[in-house]
C-alpha cells in the first residue's frame, strides 16, 4: 500500500513545484496579459479570412539533412512497380535542402477557427511565450505539457504506442532490450508517459492489469529502473450522468474524471460531430471503470461506453475488446488514411529525424517530416477524409504551404507547394487533390515536405501506425461487441 501512495505521489510532487511556482508569477502574468488584451485588437489583420485558433500552434521544423535514405511503403498502398521506385540516396547531389519552419512570419495566410479546442480562449502568443520563460526557473513545470496516455487497441506494438509522442522506434527497441515483457502489450491496457525537456523519454507507467501496474524511470541517458507494484486498490464500474454546462470537457471534469479518460472519449466521438456544436443542457452518460484507494479515485479508469444526446439525435461509441471504439451497430467510428499524399509513389530524399544535425552549423534541428522528391506541379492527394484548416505563404521558409485537419487529434503539412488548390474552411475527401507540389520558400529544389502530427506532435509519416488500420472485428468478436452494445444501451438511456 505504502509503495502505491509513493509512485503516484512523486508524479503530484513535480506539479506541486509548478503550482506554488504559479502563485508566485500570477501578478506578473495578469499584467502581461492585460498588456497583450489591450494591444490584441489593434495588431489583427484586416484581412477577412484570418481568424485566431484555439488549439497549439505547429512546431517548427527545419533544413533537410544532407543524408538520406528511403523507407519502406505499407503493402496495401502501392503496386509492385511503385515498390521499384524507392531509391536509397547517400548522395548530397540527390537531396533537397528546404527550410520548413512554421513559425516564420506568414507572408499571406488564409486561415479558419475549426473550434476544436475544448479549454477556452489561449494566451496571446507573446503572453505564451512569457509564460515559458518564467515557468523554465521551475525544474519540472515544462514537463507538464509533455505527458501523454493511449489505450492498446489490437495489433498495436510497444513502438506504435510511443510513436503517439513522436518518439523513435529506437527508443522503444531501447527499452525493450531491457525489458522485454513491453513486447507482449494487449489491447485494452493503458499506457502514460513523460518526455523531459529534451523530448527524451523519462517516465512511463504501464497498467497491466486490474491488479498489476509497472513503472519505468530514466536512470541514466540508456537505462531504466523499473518498479513492479501488485495493487490492493478497489474497481467500480459506474455509470455517470450529466448535462453539458460549458465544453465537453469542463461537464466531462465536473464528474470527476481526468484529462485522460476524458481524451478517450474526445478521441472515440471525434469523427460523429463537431463537439463545438454541442449546446448547454445536452444530455450524456458514460460507463467508466475507474480505480479507487481509501476511497480515493488513483487516476486509473477506463471508458467503456458514452452516450450522448444534441440536435435530437442519439451518438454513442462502445468499445470493443480489441480496444477501439465502434457504434452500437458495431461500424468504426475512424478514417482510414493512406501512407502518401501522392498518387503512385516516390523517392523519400530525406526522412523524418527530430535528432538530425543540421549539416552546415552543426547543431540539432528536427526534420519533423519527410521531403518526397517529385517534380513540380505533381498533385498533391489528401490522404484521408479532413477539413483545410489554412492556406498560407512563408517567402523565407516554409514557401506555399497547406495543412488539413482530420477529426480532433490528427493534422498533415504540405509545404513548398507552386500551387494550392483548397481554401480554409473547405472540407476535402480521401483522393482530392489539394495542392500542386513546387519549389517555393526557402528550396534548393522542387520536392514536397510531408508532415503527420498527432495532438500536435509529429510522427513519422512513413512507419506510424495508420488511423483505422486493421480497426474490423472478426465474426466472433464482433457478436460479443453486439451483446455488449445492447447492454450499454439499456445502462446508458438518457
Amino acid at each position: 500500500m505504502y509503495h502505491i501512495k509513493l509512485a503516484r505521489d512523486r508524479r503530484k510532487k513535480k506539479r506541486i513545484k509548478f503550482v506554488i511556482f504559479s502563485g508566485a508569477i500570477f501578478s506578473i502574468l495578469l499584467g502581461v496579459l492585460l498588456t497583450f488584451n489591450d494591444t490584441s485588437d489593434e495588431s489583427l489583420p484586416k484581412n477577412d479570412h484570418v481568424f485566431e485558433t484555439e488549439y497549439h500552434p505547429l512546431d517548427s521544423s527545419h533544413v533537410n539533412s544532407t543524408l538520406s535514405h528511403s523507407n519502406n511503403l505499407n503493402e496495401d498502398d502501392m503496386s509492385s512497380d511503385n515498390k521499384d521506385r524507392i531509391i536509397q540516396e547517400t548522395d548530397n547531389k540527390n537531396t533537397t535542402l528546404s527550410y520548413d519552419d512554421l513559425d516564420n512570419k506568414d507572408d499571406e495566410v488564409d486561415q479558419v477557427d475549426l473550434g476544436l479546442s475544448d479549454n477556452g480562449q489561449e494566451l496571446p502568443e507573446e503572453a505564451n511565450k512569457v509564460l515559458d520563460e518564467l515557468l523554465d526557473v521551475a525544474d519540472q513545470a515544462l514537463r507538464i505539457r509533455e505527458q501523454f496516455s493511449y489505450t492498446v487497441v489490437n495489433g498495436d506494438s510497444f513502438s506504435d504506442v510511443l510513436q503517439q509522442s513522436g518518439l523513435l522506434k529506437e527508443v522503444s527497441d531501447d527499452l525493450l532490450k531491457q525489458y522485454s515483457e513491453l513486447a507482449n502489450i494487449k489491447p485494452g491496457q493503458q499506457f502514460y508517459w513523460i518526455l523531459d525537456r529534451d523530448g527524451n523519454l523519462e517516465y512511463l507507467n504501464w497498467l497491466v492489469s486490474l491488479k498489476e501496474e509497472r513503472i519505468y524511470e530514466r536512470e541514466s541517458e540508456v537505462k531504466f529502473k523499473r518498479l513492479i507494484l501488485e495493487k490492493e486498490t478497489i474497481w467500480k464500474k459506474e455509470i455517470l450522468k450529466g448535462k453539458i454546462n460549458g465544453s465537453l470537457s469542463q461537464s466531462l471534469s465536473s464528474l470527476g474524471l481526468n484529462s485522460r479518460q476524458i481524451a478517450q472519449l474526445t478521441k472515440a466521438l471525434q469523427w460523429q460531430f463537431n463537439m463545438r456544436n454541442l449546446r448547454k443542457g445536452d444530455k450524456f452518460a458514460i460507463s467508466v471503470n475507474r480505480e479507487y484507494l481509501d476511497n480515493k479515485l488513483t487516476g486509473q479508469g477506463n471508458v467503456e461506453a458514452i452516450h450522448i444526446k444534441t440536435g435530437g439525435k442519439n451518438y454513442y461509441a462502445v468499445q470493443a475488446n480489441n480496444g477501439r471504439y465502434y457504434n452500437k451497430q458495431g461500424e468504426t467510428l475512424g478514417k482510414t488514411f493512406s501512407r502518401y499524399p501522392l498518387l503512385r509513389a516516390a523517392r523519400v530524399s530525406s526522412p523524418f529525424n527530430p535528432r538530425r544535425r543540421h549539416p552546415v552549423t552543426g547543431r540539432v534541428r528536427p526534420h519533423n517530416g519527410v521531403d518526397l522528391s517529385v517534380s513540380s506541379g505533381t498533385p498533391i492527394i489528401a490522404p484521408s477524409d479532413g477539413t483545410v484548416e489554412k492556406v498560407a505563404y512563408q517567402a523565407n521558409g516554409a514557401g506555399r504551404y497547406v495543412v488539413l485537419r482530420h477529426g480532433r487529434e490528427y493534422q498533415t503539412v504540405y509545404m513548398h507547394l507552386s500551387r494550392a488548390l483548397v481554401k480554409a474552411g473547405q472540407s476535402v475527401k480521401k483522393g482530392q487533390r489539394i495542392a500542386l507540389s513546387g519549389n517555393t520558400g526557402r528550396s534548393t529544389g522542387p520536392h514536397l515536405h510531408y508532415e503527420f502530427r498527432i495532438n500536435g506532435r509529429p510522427v513519422n509519416p512513413l512507419t506510424v501506425k495508420l488511423p483505422g488500420s486493421s480497426s474490423q472485428m472478426g465474426t466472433k468478436e464482433r457478436k460479443d461487441f453486439l451483446v455488449r452494445a445492447k447492454e450499454a444501451e439499456k445502462s446508458l438511456k438518457l
